[in-house]
């Protein structure tokens, strides 16, 4: 019996080894989910503070201030992971990398989406009262209000939006099972619970873009019924000449409000302590 001690303290060591490294690799894994979790966390915040500056953006003052934003956006993604990563790349690493550069990429299409046209409406070139019969910027103006429309509705969708695109890169994008969920829960907790939709109304919007089309529509369909005299409008026709202030009245009252819905896309839920 004595022959076999040996052989049972060698199978007794390599247990305990084998135990310990099984622990070490389970704490290396937890380590590891936990780093790339944050990760992703701090890339979804990045977009949503780049959103935030953009809500607050003059447009009237900066009609391309999203230009300004897709750069820093960028750049402040790309920092991430020299940031963040503690010890070597990994594979689950390098692929929530690959799904952050995704996200950001999306959220600055989205975000060009809904704020492109808004700075193009703003900038006012195509409605200044030179461009009124040219036809080239009629049919520009037609675009930037059709191009609102479709804003709103992705201004309106803003959040929903989001948390489709998060999901789908999350679950595509070559992470486990337990880090997608880890992922998962970071991100709301970290971030998503932090904020809710705004008060953004495109019934408002709408209703202003609606003004402003039938304001230029009844100016392009009347040429012969108005002149420009020292950068204002004299009209021929008096019926056309009151339908025209009654929408300039209506569109200058709506205007404040039009913009301020731009502002409301997105609101903090609550304040972090």
């Amino acid at each position: 019996m004595k022959k076999y001690y040996p052989l049972l303290a060698f199978l007794l060591v390599i247990a305990i080894a084998s135990l310990y490294g099984l622990d070490h690799y389970r704490e290396l894994r937890e380590r590891q989910r936990e780093q790339t979790a944050l990760l992703l966390a701090r890339c979804v915040n990045q977009g949503i503070l780049s959103l935030f500056k953009l809500q607050a953006n003059d447009w009237r003052a900066r009609p391309d201030f999203y230009r300004e934003q897709e750069e820093k956006l960028e750049a402040a993604v790309a920092q991430l992971p020299q940031q963040l990563l503690e010890g070597s790349p990994f594979a689950e690493w390098q692929a929530a990398v690959e799904i952050c550069g995704k996200l950001t990429r999306h959220s600055n299409l989205q975000h060009r989406t809904i704020f492109r046209p808004l700075g193009e409406f703003a900038s006012r070139e195509i409605f200044a009262p030179t461009a009124l019969k040219d036809r080239r910027a009629q049919g520009q103006r037609r675009r930037v209000i059709g191009k609102l429309q479709v804003s709103a509705q992705a201004a309106e969708r803003y959040l929903e939006d989001l948390r489709a695109d998060i999901r789908n890169q999350v679950n595509s994008g070559g992470l486990s099972p337990e880090s997608r969920e880890k992922v998962r829960s970071e991100i709301d907790a970290q971030v998503l619970d932090y904020y809710r939709r705004g008060n953004f109304s495109p019934r408002q919007v709408n209703a202003h873009l609606e003004r402003v089309a039938r304001y230029y529509q009844l100016l392009a369909d009347n040429p012969r019924g108005y002149t420009l005299r020292g950068g204002s409008l004299y009209f021929y026709d008096k019926n056309l000449r009151r339908e025209i202030d009654d929408l300039n009245s209506a569109i200058l009252q709506g205007e404040a409000e039009f913009y301020a819905n731009w502002q409301q896309i997105l609101q903090h839920q609550q304040v972090r302590i």
